[in-house]
């Protein structure tokens, strides 16, 4: 799967709200319709955000394609618990899902928080490179990869919570319900593309755990009629420490970083990674970067509006008993962190087909540059490029002609 959501072409009528806000210019209108560069998206969703024409669409697994032959788990988000209405039994959530027809449930909520003390402590170690960088927002990684390159050694090397979380649901698997590992299938319940796009195009060495991506909103309906039907019974908690990272400021507060800051929503995240890149953060020890408006609870498979959910989760995190959670694991991070659970190399190079020798690339920026200074320099978009500068790139890639440019065509 090159992509973890498609374009209707259909309802697209060409308006150009996705490509003026993409992040990495990733689209153009060609004949009246968006074209995406794979090669550039970066899978953060804005553009299914965006389109007031509902043309942007997910392409995650259904909830039919539970394997009855085998073992089935479900991982839900943290952004899960936020989709509910303030006085919802979240411990019925878990109920519900099995009664979906999953086997086991295991939370993500209690990933986090055992990922969260392994920030902590990599943190405290890394001193070369800082501010250190989360690494659970598969958006942000791209948009390093795409965009600054140079920040890459800043990333923190850790399991995102999602992985942490599939590789002890199938260790539980094996201990408790004594499954072999290829008899299991982990489901994860994802709040936006980026993380579904993680799964089946890990930017990680080796092969994720998950086996599956189910989106929130395609699940949604079937959650609230189950837990209707189930709510004289509860299940389990979710950890309160790990429900803090579906909000922006959660992955610090949950680590203890003293001194960190927290940023949420794309166009934030670039100025933040400008100014990083700049050197102007150095006296920093974590920076937390969210590709979504307020973290998780703003991804765009979310049902609820993110300011709602936020104040769902901040409802739950004040009101909710942290001794009701049935699981073990919590207690057991030393344990997981000599088995090197948390640890996780991060693959963000380019690939020896993407790179350019530097006798090319500098010819090529030169043409560029010259390109820019015969177009108009007004960004009007008209061309099916967002900025005249990404036209110049087009024209010199052989995507686009000089011709495209209207400005240019009536002041002939």
């Amino acid at each position: 799967m090159e992509r973890a959501f498609y374009l209707d072409k259909n309802k697209c009528e060409g308006c150009t709200n996705c490509m003026r806000k993409c992040p990495t210019e990733a689209i153009r209108i060609i004949n009246g319709k968006a074209v995406i560069n794979d090669d550039k998206c970066i899978h953060c969703g804005e553009c299914i955000r965006v389109c007031p024409y509902n043309a942007y669409n997910s392409i995650t697994d259904k909830i039919d394609d539970i394997n009855k032959k085998k073992f089935s788990i479900a991982i839900p988000s943290t952004a899960v618990y936020g989709q509910f209405h303030i006085g919802t039994e979240i411990c019925n959530i878990h109920k519900a899902l099995l009664s979906m027809g999953f086997d086991d449930v295991y939370d993500e909520s209690w990933g986090a928080d055992l990922v969260s003390k392994a920030v902590k402590n990599k943190v405290r170690n890394m001193k070369d490179n800082r501010p250190v960088i989360n690494s659970n927002c598969p958006a942000v990684l791209r948009l390093i990869k795409v965009k600054y390159p140079s920040l890459i050694d800043n990333i923190i090397q850790l399991q995102s919570p999602m992985e942490v979380s599939a590789i002890l649901a199938r260790k539980k698997a094996k201990e408790i319900f004594g499954k072999n590992d290829e008899d299991v299938e982990v489901f994860y319940i994802s709040p936006c593309p980026a993380k579904s796009i993680r799964v089946y195009s890990p930017i990680v060495l080796g092969p994720s755990k998950i086996d599956r991506v189910i989106s929130l909103k395609e699940i949604y309906g079937d959650l609230i009629r189950e837990m209707k039907m189930h709510h004289e019974i509860c299940y389990s908690n979710p950890s309160i420490k790990g429900l803090k990272w579906s909000l922006s400021g959660g992955q610090c507060e949950a680590a203890e970083i003293e001194h960190g800051i927290a940023v949420s929503g794309i166009e934030n995240v670039l100025n933040i990674l400008e100014e990083i890149e700049m050197g102007k953060l150095n006296h920093i020890e974590f920076v937390e970067l969210m590709s979504c408006n307020e973290s998780c609870v703003g991804g765009p498979f979310n049902f609820e509006n993110p300011f709602v959910a936020k104040n769902n989760i901040n409802y739950i995190i004040k009101n909710t008993d942290n001794t009701d959670i049935l699981n073990d694991d919590l207690e057991r991070f030393e344990e997981f962190d000599k088995l090197g659970y948390f640890e996780q190399e991060i693959t963000l190079g380019l690939k020896n087909t993407e790179a350019l020798n530097i006798k090319a690339a500098i010819e090529r920026l030169e043409s560029i540059n010259q390109m820019v200074k015969i177009l108009p320099k007004i960004d009007c978009g008209s061309c099916g490029s967002p900025t005249c500068r990404a036209l110049a790139e087009d024209i010199v890639d052989g995507i686009n002609t000089i011709e495209s440019c209207v400005i240019l065509k009536l002041k002939k």
